[in-house]
């Protein structure tokens, strides 16, 4: 079973995911702000990581900066998942080597795990 770890401040959102992510036999992990999202990846090291950029204590770009940082976090699969557009929060995001960066409000949850699946099943 591949984990995902949920890292988001939107309490209706991360629930959302859980519960479509769980229904597609997904375990998965959540974290609330950027702080608690690192030590979560960095303990429990899921298959992937989904990722809020404008989060409360650390937001998702540092969180990315300091997972890359480590010998698994250099490798985890990630996709951004923000309502930030701005140009430079996306190309910074590429730069720390993220899948994808997704608008959350262009996508539903089922969107989503789709595009883990594809990931996960070896797709770039």
């Amino acid at each position: 079973m591949n984990t995902v770890l949920i890292i988001e401040d939107d309490p209706l959102l991360t629930k959302m995911y859980k519960t479509k992510f769980q229904s597609e036999g997904f375990e998965i992990l959540t974290a609330e702000d950027g702080e608690v999202g690192l030590k979560s990846a960095q303990e429990a090291k899921p298959d992937f990581i989904i990722l809020d950029i404008m989060m409360p204590k650390l937001s998702g770009i540092d969180v990315l900066k300091r997972l890359r940082q480590g010998d698994w976090g250099a490798g985890v699969p990630v996709i951004v998942l923000s309502n930030l557009t701005e140009k430079k929060e996306m190309e910074e995001a590429r730069v720390l080597g993220v899948k994808e960066f997704l608008v959350k409000s262009n996508l539903t949850p089922k969107d989503i795990v789709e595009k883990v699946k594809g990931y996960l099943a070896g797709g770039d």
